[in-house]
C-alpha cells in the first residue's frame, strides 16, 4: 500500500508502520513481529497491509485452535490420510462440504468442536467410517416404535 489520504478522515497522510502486535484469545497471548500497518497522523486510524493481514490471520486461526485443544491443519490433514479419503470424499463422509474441509486442512478455517471431535473419533476408531458410510433404512421394529402403535 502506498502513501495515500486516509480513508476514514481524508484529512492526513497514511506512514508505513512495523511493529510486533500482541493479540490475545481466552486469556493466552500471542506476538506477531514484523505487522505493517499504515497509520494516520491525523486521526490515528490504522490500516492493515494485505500481506499482513493474510499471514497473521492463518498464524490467528492457529492460535484459536491450540487455544481451543482443536486438531491443526496438518493434524486434519494426516486424519484424512490415514483413512485413505479424498478431500471430496472426507468432506461428502463428515458433512459441511468440499470447500469447507479444504479450508481446514489449509487453515484458512477453523472447525467446530464438534466436526474436531468426529475427526478424532476417526482416527483413533478408523473402523467408524463403516457405521457412517451405512446408509440402510431402519427396521421395521425401529419404525414402528417410532410411529407409535396405540
Amino acid at each position: 500500500m502506498k502513501a495515500q489520504e486516509c480513508p476514514v478522515c481524508g484529512a492526513g497522510g497514511l506512514k508505513k508502520t512495523l511493529s510486533t502486535e500482541r493479540f490475545e484469545y481466552k486469556g493466552e497471548e500471542i506476538f506477531i513481529p514484523d505487522y505493517v500497518a499504515y497509520e494516520c497522523a491525523e486521526c490515528g486510524e490504522a490500516i492493515v497491509d494485505p500481506e499482513t493481514l493474510k499471514v497473521s490471520g492463518k498464524l490467528l486461526k492457529e492460535f484459536h485452535r491450540q487455544v481451543d485443544g482443536l486438531l491443526t491443519g496438518k493434524q486434519i490433514k494426516q486424519v484424512r490420510k490415514k483413512l485413505g479419503l479424498t478431500q471430496e470424499q472426507m468432506a461428502e463422509i463428515v458433512g459441511g462440504g468440499l470447500k469447507s474441509f479444504a479450508r481446514y486442512e489449509s487453515g484458512q478455517v477453523c472447525q467446530s468442536k464438534g466436526m474436531d471431535n468426529l475427526l478424532r473419533i476417526l482416527d483413533a476408531y478408523p473402523e467408524m467410517l463403516n457405521v457412517i458410510r451405512t446408509k440402510e433404512k431402519p427396521s421395521k421394529n425401529v419404525a414402528t416404535l417410532t410411529h407409535g402403535n396405540t
